[in-house]
């Protein structure tokens, strides 16, 4: 039985395994550029994976540098209520959404 290209499934079969595995070896040698993997590198542009690695490097770290109310306010991480100024607008002193009084990031009661 041959298919619409002329060659009978077993062949056809061969072939794709055959391409599978030269697909393989070629990612293995392949250097990625910091640490992505190779199904991004492919469906994303440089342009936009260089983007991406910048903004991921300005990004700020996650963790505190310090705990101290007194300090990430001279810092300008939180403000005088205790909220973060950059990302979640989440109170650093009482650990919620709301602060001390029950006044959310914009003053409005919740």
């Amino acid at each position: 039985m041959s298919n619409s290209h002329g060659l009978t499934s077993r062949i056809v079969k061969k072939q794709a395994a055959s391409r599978k595995q030269a697909k393989n070896k070629k990612a293995s040698y392949q250097v990625y550029m910091w640490n992505e993997n190779p199904q991004t590198r492919k469906n994303t542009s440089f342009k936009e994976r260089t983007h991406y690695f910048e903004n991921k490097q300005n990004f700020p770290k996650k963790k505190l540098s310090n705990k101290n109310p007194t300090t990430l306010i001279e810092q300008g991480i939180i403000d005088e209520r205790g909220f973060f100024i950059k990302g979640k607008k989440k109170n650093f002193l009482t650990k919620s959404m709301v602060d001390s009084k029950g006044l959310d990031f914009y003053w409005m009661p919740r």
